[in-house]
């Protein structure tokens, strides 16, 4: 629904400023990035809070994120400052399901077609994020910093769209290197995630 749109777009702004730095930070490490991806790769249940910046070509939005990934299965939450529901997002073995803030719920079998029919102009690669998030790469291109971590990636969403992913910074949580602050971008539409805590199930 385009209401959706106009919600992010009510969301204040005054929290981004984590979405400002331009500084590079790598966390040291003793692993070599095949022990890292190892650990990556076996890494499917967690919990992550932050915050997610939209860029549009004129517009910026920005929302609350909360995302449960166990296995193949997730529940995320977009909210507003004050906790409002913008979008809840869950997938199980019988397809995906969103309630948008009106409390209607719409079903399907790919979430970024779903989100993209609610909301004409969003675009949450949330299928290919299940990995990009935790840095992961999976079978795109890929650079590695001095820290043998991803810093750069080319990623193609189930959409087919080309998305550049670049890592700004990772930090320590319980032993994974994990991101803290990652940039996406494709064809006219920018996105910025603010890592505030990663929990290891």
């Amino acid at each position: 629904m385009k209401k959706i749109v106009t919600l992010l777009l009510m969301v204040a702004l005054t929290g981004c400023s984590q979405f400002n730095t331009s500084e590079d930070i790598s966390v040291p490490s003793n692993l070599t990035w095949q022990q890292h991806q190892k650990k990556l790769q076996q890494l499917d249940n967690w919990i992550l809070t932050g915050k997610l910046a939209i860029f549009l070509e004129s517009d910026r939005q920005t929302a609350n994120v909360y995302w449960r990934q166990q296995g193949d299965n997730y529940a995320i939450q977009l909210t507003t400052f004050i906790g409002t529901r913008i979008l809840q997002i869950t997938k199980n073995e019988q397809g995906v399901e969103i309630i948008d803030n009106d409390d209607q719920v719409y079903t399907g079998q790919d979430a970024n077609t779903l989100v993209k029919q609610l909301a004409p102009g969003l675009d949450l690669p949330i299928q290919a994020l299940q990995q990009w998030i935790k840095g992961n790469p999976e079978n795109a291109p890929y650079q590695l910093n001095e820290q043998q971590q991803v810093s750069d990636l080319l990623g193609i969403d189930s959409s087919g769209n080309q998305w550049e992913i670049r890592y700004k910074q990772y930090q320590d949580f319980s032993g994974f290197y994990l991101p803290r602050k990652i940039d996406l971008n494709r064809d006219g539409i920018k996105l910025k995630i603010a890592v505030s805590q990663w929990n290891i199930q």
